[in-house]
């Protein structure tokens, strides 16, 4: 990604644009270990995390810009400690390239003094904080205050923009088959200078394709019917999703297209109950989930459901009277 946006920052620059404005997405929380997870963590780092994991990726973005050897310095502007609005300057060599990192709009101050600096060759607004859309009141002031804002803003080129965006609820799990992605769909949405905008669903093994695109930043509306065209059109990528979250997958047993065959009486396709005392409870309550079961209770209660269940099958019932037999117990 960093290497992604120092080539489009280049080619912005060689075309002209001394200043630009860069997004990318933070790789923090799931995306710390794993820059292609889709699914978001339980617990989200801090905000300072987020800060010097975002400063981190700006310096990386500099030294790819300036070289190697060219001295990094970082600078905070804001009030100091750990609260408020966080925000740094990160300066390349001998102002090769100046970078104002998580600004909001009370920054733009800041980021106009340097604007008119001469000796610097390059200035990046690097994770803007403030919105441009949708607000009532804008945070770029009102009345002339606000139209000079905006026309300031507008001097800088958006030479790379990356993000993810949901549509719908793709994590919800499909209790038939067990999967998250029988509707909705995790997108990355990328803009590299010159080119447009084009639109990618992903999926939870790092599988991707491009769905579409657009002229200008699209809208939410926009996205949402490039997906609905997409899974009318039976893109590959929605089956690799659906298969990449299934929770059979996730926890290392067998698949969920596996199981469902096990609604015909006897089929064996189901686990025996040998597989479901092997388990761990982490995969027990995922079966059950998978079932439509309950998923809650102690590791103990969790396993006598699932057995009840297996055995049944074993027993030569069809997988749903066993369910339902299994959803009597206590």
């Amino acid at each position: 990604m960093v290497q992604q946006a120092a080539e489009a920052v280049q080619r912005a620059q060689a075309a002209g644009k001394q200043r630009q404005i860069v997004e990318v997405i933070n790789p923090i929380n799931e995306k710390a270990n794993n820059f292609l997870a889709t699914e978001a963590m339980d617990y989200p780092c801090s905000n300072m995390k987020e800060f010097e994991t975002i400063v981190g990726v700006t310096k990386a973005l500099l030294q790819q810009l300036t070289g190697a050897t060219a001295q990094i310095k970082v600078q905070r502007i804001d009030e100091g400690g750990i609260d408020g609005d966080l925000c740094a300057v990160v300066t390349a060599g001998d102002k090769q390239a100046v970078a104002v990192v998580w600004p909001t709009a009370e920054k733009l101050k800041q980021i106009k003094q340097l604007a008119e600096d001469k000796a610097v060759q390059l200035l990046l607004v690097v994770q803007p904080l403030w919105k441009t859309e949708g607000n009532l009141v804008s945070e770029l002031g009102f009345g002339p205050w606000r139209k000079a804002n905006e026309d300031f803003l507008a001097t800088f080129e958006r030479s790379y923009q990356l993000y993810e965006q949901r549509i719908g609820a793709p994590s919800s799990v499909d209790l038939r088959t067990g999967t998250r992605y029988a509707s909705g769909a995790v997108l990355r949405v990328l803009r590299s200078f010159p080119g447009s905008w084009t639109v990618h669903v992903v999926s939870a093994d790092g599988a991707s394709q491009a769905v579409g695109g657009t002229a200008n930043k699209p809208t939410y509306k926009e996205v949402e019917g490039l997906v609905d065209a997409a899974r009318k059109a039976k893109m590959e990528i929605f089956k690799v999703a659906a298969e990449a979250t299934s929770l059979d997958r996730e926890a290392g047993i067998r698949s969920a297209e596996e199981v469902e065959v096990a609604a015909a009486p006897g089929s064996g396709a189901f686990y025996s109950p040998a597989e479901v005392q092997a388990m761990d409870p982490k995969q027990i309550r995922r079966v059950l989930v998978n079932l439509g079961l309950p998923g809650a209770g102690t590791p103990v209660k969790l396993q006598q459901r699932c057995l009840a269940v297996a055995e049944a099958v074993a027993a030569g019932q069809s997988l749903n009277d066993a369910v339902e037999e299994a959803r009597k117990l206590r």
